[in-house]
């Protein structure tokens, strides 16, 4: 690593292409100024001014060097200015949540972007525990999950509810039909990242004497983007359960049927930070955001 202090002396002499105003500059003696040039050359391995009388010029290894100092100073003087001027309405904003969240929630998130051009949306689509390891880890600042959180070192704040649905296919199923167990059979799950933590609790409560488990159905495939989900179903295809708002953005709700059921299954939704890693201001507009979301 190259030694800050003898990086300054060396920029201070260029700077002033003197010894002795350089070694006024920084309260030292000419020797010690000459001393501290030596010992940069002997930790780089190369000569960095090329002497003539009293004078000297740089030489390559030594404009290099001048130029990666010139490039620190302006690597500090910006992180100074992004730590101290915390902008509002500028700056990355990490936030990650389920696929079927994302479905609702990114759209507003780039109607905010086009609000705040300085803004730049990152959102990660992940199950709630790789939520919860990702902002451990600093990889993401915000989340949304559908389970409470006991992780000491996280805070949480409950935005709301979302209704689970049992989707199925219009062309099979009578709207607002109640199908029973051997319909879901027939059609198998159509699974995704969040597949069987929502259906089994939707199942679970409304097909008790059935349901032994995911194990138990059939699943007529798999899908892991975000706005296809609902596709496969709409084809009939399969059933798949998701969250009320994750399917009112679907655009063909024609295709699709919203299953009567005689217990109706809501999870809880948490906003999640870490608890002692403050937040920049800019997060402000996202937490009004979701508020908005759930009122």
């Amino acid at each position: 690593m190259i030694s800050p202090i003898l990086l300054r002396t060396f920029v201070e002499l260029v700077d002033t292409q003197h010894f002795t105003r350089t070694a006024e500059q920084l309260h030292m003696t000419q020797p010690g100024v000459s001393q501290h040039i030596k010992k940069l050359e002997q930790q780089l391995g190369a000569a960095l001014l090329a002497r003539y009388g009293k004078s000297f010029e740089l030489t390559e290894a030594g404009q290099r060097l001048y130029d990666y100092a010139q490039n620190q100073v302006e690597a500090e003087t910006q992180l100074r200015e992004s730590i101290v001027g915390d902008n509002p309405e500028a700056g990355a904003l990490q936030l990650a949540c389920s696929g079927a969240m994302a479905l609702r929630l990114y759209p507003a998130l780039l109607a905010l972007q086009q609000r705040y051009p300085a803004l730049q949306v990152n959102l990660e689509a992940a199950p709630n525990q790789a939520i919860i390891e990702r902002i451990k880890a600093n990889q993401t600042d915000l989340g949304i999950v559908s389970q409470p959180c006991s992780d000491p070192v996280m805070t949480q704040q409950r935005l709301g509810q979302d209704l689970l649905c049992l989707v199925l296919p219009a062309s099979t199923v009578p709207d607002q039909s109640k199908p029973d167990w051997e319909l879901l059979l027939r059609l198998g799950f159509i699974n995704h990242p969040d597949g069987h933590h929502y259906a089994s609790q939707l199942l679970e409560a409304n097909f008790a004497s059935h349901y032994v488990g995911m194990d138990s159905l059939p699943q007529s495939g798999y899908i892991n983007q975000l706005s296809q989900i609902l596709l496969p179903v709409s084809m009939g295809l399969g059933f798949t359960v998701l969250p009320q708002s994750a399917v009112a953005v679907f655009p063909y709700p024609e295709q699709l049927t919203i299953a009567s059921l005689d217990q109706p299954v809501s999870e809880s939704i948490y906003l999640l930070h870490k608890k002692h890693r403050p937040l920049p201001q800019r997060y402000q507009l996202i937490t009004e955001l979701l508020a908005s979301e759930w009122q």
